[in-house]
């Protein structure tokens, strides 16, 4: 049975920017994908760059799925007390045979799954707000007990964190023995390793020197970084059989909203996104999948990055090639 894998992508921080419109903006995707929202009422929805629709709740959560093929902007005013958006983008499609199978969560909370599937948490509390390491990410996803009792993606690994959710049902659904696999690393502030991947770049910053967390909770990091004004392009190797390949990427979320063009072999495959802004913890881990007619096969390819105008510089401290291997 065909399955569609996708990233979880959620917005749980205050909204920073207005549409031309002045509505603020929760959630701003380009890609195909489907939209699980948890919002308190006075919230929009365009999809596929039609009209802005409001969307009907009651009391409570408003809780709905809506696919979209190329974007999705959640739109609210006034701004809800408590607002999360969950996007469901979908990069590829594997072949898979489900297996369930049930786990109390303990009283820490704490758990960790290798594999590919779905997870979902019932019986948590209301007020309950789990964090999720998915993929190998070193930067948590604070999930409310609301969304996460519907089926959450995850490919390769997934850390699961809370206080209170104990005596809550833990609901998994894998096919086990698919792995992680790091095939290339580059780092941008390094002469040699720039050199071995063919770097190119224009209006690049100086290289910088920065000791931060990914999380308040995890011991500091102390790493170099840069940032670029315009596009850089690299060559990085792959794993030609891989069902599905990441790019992975450290940088500095000081700085806040971060867009660029991603291009493979001069192939326009999508806009790379990060929304988080943290001037306390500033490392962060995010993912950019690409699409198997991009990397199905392939040995190597040529990676393009172009940041778009309007926000802040495209920060990078190092990039990793990570392909999805099948038992």
């Amino acid at each position: 049975m065909p399955i569609e894998l996708s990233v979880p992508v959620w917005f749980l921080e205050a909204p920073r920017f207005r549409e031309p419109g002045g509505l603020w903006v929760l959630a701003d995707l380009e890609g195909r994908g489907q939209l699980l929202v948890a919002p308190r009422g006075g919230v929009w929805l365009r999809v596929d760059d039609g009209t802005a629709t409001p969307l009907e709740g009651g009391p409570g959560f408003w809780l709905g799925r809506q696919a979209f093929e190329s974007s999705a902007t959640v739109l609210a005013d006034p701004v809800p007390e408590r607002s999360a958006v969950r996007a469901d983008l979908w990069p590829s499609t594997l072949e898979a045979d489900w297996e369930a199978e049930e786990v109390e969560v303990g009283q820490a909370g704490r758990m960790e799954i290798q594999g590919v599937g779905c997870w979902q948490i019932e019986g948590a509390a209301t007020a309950a707000t789990l964090q999720a390491w998915s993929g190998g990410l070193r930067t948590a996803l604070r999930v409310p007990a609301d969304l996460a009792a519907h089926p959450t993606p995850f490919l390769g690994s997934l850390r699961l964190e809370g206080s209170d959710v104990g005596g809550a049902i833990l609901t998994v659904r894998r096919a086990k023995g698919w792995r992680w696999l790091e095939t290339d690393r580059l780092d941008p502030c390094d002469e040699a390793s720039r050199q071995a991947h063919a770097w190119e770049g224009r209006n690049e910053t100086a290289v910088f020197e920065l000791e931060s967390r990914f999380e308040a909770s995890q011991p500091a990091v102390r790493a170099l970084h840069r940032g670029s004004l315009n596009g850089v392009s690299f060559t990085v190797r792959l794993e030609p059989s891989a069902a599905h390949v990441r790019l992975r990427r450290m940088h500095d979320r000081f700085h806040g909203v971060q867009r660029a063009r991603v291009l493979v072999e001069g192939m326009f495959v999508g806009v790379w996104r990060t929304f988080r802004e943290d001037r306390s913890d500033r490392w962060a881990e995010d993912e950019f999948p690409l699409p198997p007619a991009a990397a199905a096969g392939r040995s190597e390819v040529r990676v393009t990055i172009d940041p778009m105008p309007g926000t802040a510089l495209w920060d990078a401290s190092e990039y990793r090639a990570m392909c999805l291997l099948a038992p």
